[in-house]
């Protein structure tokens, strides 16, 4: 009989798993402080690369905007890739600062935001706003490079990205000293996210490229409680079976 109640909570649990998706919030850093143009960029592609080995598995596909061949200008394209609208809410300071440039400032260039895309010039900036990624398929994986960002400008905390995957979350990335690139992102499996806000009010010159996110592969809740039902059912019966 207590062989039989075991199969029936095993029954149970196997047919729960879907609702049980929700996973721990994985974010994936990693900085090149100081990194000239052109790099190479170590941390940045060592953080990178483990957040897509990280999110290929969570969904179908994992996009990314490069910029590469969009309009140049301020504020930038509404539509940069399939099924994503792009808004800019900050001031616009013109080429190498706001939109999407094709230009490196010419002095200093590793403090200012820059392309790191091999054989492209293309990257947004956006300082003293925020730029919001609104997704009509939703993600539960984000990543993106980002150049220029100064502790001098942007302090230790003046940058975050914000999201709702069921509760708000704001994530707060490191700032790099002396400018340079960092990759920065998250993986959140389970978790349906429509839109991603990065925010730095500072009157810091930075930039971002190669903005990633995948399709999100989950199992609704709805979908999971009917399945959850079953083992309800049959644990029911058989606990009926060890009475008779």
């Amino acid at each position: 009989m207590r062989k039989i109640f075991v199969v029936g909570l095993m029954f149970l649990a196997l047919a729960g798993l879907p609702a049980v998706s929700h996973a721990t919030l994985t974010t994936y850093i990693g900085q090149d402080d100081g990194a000239p143009v052109g790099g190479p960029f170590p941390s940045s592609a060592s953080a990178s690369y483990n957040f897509y080995m990280a999110a290929l598995p969570l969904g179908p596909f994992v996009t990314t905007i490069t910029f590469e061949g969009l309009p140049v200008g301020f504020p930038g394209p509404s539509n940069p890739a399939p099924g994503v609208t792009m808004a800019l809410s900050a001031p616009n300071y013109g080429p190498y600062f706001s939109g999407v440039s094709n230009l490196t400032y010419p002095s200093s260039p590793n403090l200012y935001g820059f392309n790191i895309t091999t054989g492209g010039s293309e990257w947004l900036g956006f300082a003293g706003g925020s730029a919001t990624f609104t997704f009509a398929s939703p993600t539960d994986v984000f990543g993106m490079y980002m150049t220029g960002l100064q502790q001098v400008f942007s302090g230790t905390n003046g940058l975050t990205v914000s999201f709702n995957d069921g509760a708000p979350q704001v994530l707060t990335p490191p700032i790099n000293v002396n400018g340079g690139t960092e990759f920065f992102g998250f993986t959140d499996p389970g978790h349906l996210i429509s839109s991603v806000t990065i925010t730095d009010l500072s009157n810091d010159a930075w930039g971002i490229d190669n903005v990633s996110f995948n399709k999100a592969s989950v199992v609704p809740i709805p979908g999971a409680l009917l399945l959850f039902a079953p083992g309800l059912a049959g644990l029911a019966a058989l606990r009926k079976r060890i009475k008779t």
